[in-house]
């Protein structure tokens, strides 16, 4: 009596299931999780790059922008941004006031030992140019009007020290290291920004043009 063979079941490719790895079926699943994910990292790299560009110093000459100036804001070839200090008598005044003159704004404070090490060259230029329409005010950024009389009294220096006593002004100027210095020229915009100390040959450099053009 002969044994009927059975029929081995044939696999066709309708019936092969391949299964992926479980951590990529689940992201192929939740679509959600991978448009998050996306986002996320969108976030993350604009961030990057808008700190960067806020974070990194202007030091080169506006002189090549032609046209209109920018809007305010504390970069070179832009308007300065108009700012309310106090003088060491307590006394409100306006950077706006002192449009027509040529204005190196200069941040500091007294235990700063780059602003110290720059003064001297600040005072000079201070002393030689004012006659022909430079100005230097140094925007004290955290000492009371006594300590910064003390110390300036000691030091020599005679430009006007303003104070930023609610950090407005190192706000709107985005400062992020003392001393930083903006060079302004007569009709308010900024020319030059300098963060770190600055020398008397770079400063005598930057303003003499911008005196000339009266």
């Amino acid at each position: 009596m002969e044994i009927p063979e059975h029929d081995t079941p044939q696999q066709t490719g309708s019936d092969t299931t391949h299964t992926p790895p479980p951590g990529i079926a689940g992201l192929l699943k939740d679509r959600n999780s991978v448009v998050r994910i996306i986002a996320v990292f969108l976030v993350v790299v604009t961030v990057v790059v808008l700190a960067r560009a806020l974070l990194t110093p202007t030091s080169q000459p506006a002189s090549g922008v032609t046209g209109t100036p920018a809007p305010a804001a504390p970069l070179a070839g832009h308007y300065a941004p108009n700012i309310t200090l106090l003088d060491l008598s307590g006394k409100s005044i306006q950077l706006s006031s002192l449009r027509g003159k040529v204005v190196v704004l200069n941040f500091w404070y007294v235990a700063c030992a780059p602003c110290q090490f720059e003064m001297p060259a600040l005072e000079k230029t201070y002393l030689k140019d004012n006659a022909s329409g430079l100005v230097v005010v140094g925007v004290n950024t955290a000492d009371d009007a006594q300590t910064i009389l003390d110390f300036t009294g000691k030091l020599g220096v005679t430009y006007p020290i303003w104070r930023d006593t609610g950090l407005n002004a190192v706000v709107t100027y985005r400062i992020v290291a003392t001393p930083t210095t903006f060079v302004i020229d007569r009709d308010g915009v900024i020319r030059y920004k300098i963060t770190g100390p600055v020398d008397q040959k770079t400063l005598t450099a930057d303003v003499t043009a911008l005196i000339a053009a009266h």
